[in-house]
């Protein structure tokens, strides 16, 4: 008697998602697209507020890996490109490195290492780097980009200036105004993401 190969479990293990994965993963898309649209009525220095969009990707990453993180991200930025931009495409572009920034370190410190603290590990990493992320971003696209949508650079500067006195210039706009936002923006979204990655992580595995 001849053994037929079992091709079936052969193509899932040459997949890079499998048939579950991939229904997750576009839930999960379609939910950060979803808070991503979410506005709160405050914003801080008029421009910024905090939004929970990137918490399905912390789930995907740490249930599936880094790798579904960044997919996410990119999907929903990318129907957010195709659907609702304000910016011609280079808001969403800038929200994807920088979300990448994030789930990139996240999801390889909680797969990759041993540590006994591996979920705080990951969720610092993550955070430090996204901030360091956003700097770079921040200053080279997405407040120039802001500036020029809405009224130049010294109406930004004096609107970010009327909240913190210090800020003179962009430079100060990132480091003093935009920086500690988002270092706040990282503790927030680490938290609720650990939490329901525990909530939930189990049953989408």
């Amino acid at each position: 008697m001849r053994l037929q190969p079992d091709t079936t479990s052969s193509r899932n293990t040459n997949s890079f998602f499998s048939t579950k994965q991939i229904v997750i993963i576009g839930m999960l898309a379609a939910l950060s697209y979803i808070l991503m649209l979410l506005h709160f009525p405050v914003k801080y220095m008029g421009f910024l507020e905090i939004e929970f969009s990137d918490i399905p990707a912390i789930v995907a990453s740490f249930s599936f890996g880094p790798a579904t993180g960044i997919l996410i991200e990119l999907i929903k930025n990318l129907i957010k490109a195709i659907t609702a931009s304000t910016t011609g495409g280079s808001g969403e572009i800038a929200n994807f490195i920088v979300s990448v920034g994030y789930v990139l370190p996240l999801g390889l410190i909680f797969h990759k290492t041993k540590f006994k603290h591996k979920t705080i590990l990951a969720c610092i990493a993550g955070t430090i780097c996204m901030v360091l992320t956003g700097i770079v971003i921040n200053y080279f696209i997405t407040v120039p980009l802001y500036a020029k949508l809405f009224g130049g650079e010294e109406a930004v500067i004096g609107a970010c200036a009327s909240v913190i006195p210090a800020i003179q210039s962009i430079g100060t706009v990132v480091i003093l105004g935009i920086t500690p936002f988002n270092i706040v923006k990282g503790i927030l979204i680490s938290i609720l993401g650990v939490l329901c990655y525990k909530g939930i992580g189990k049953y989408i595995k």
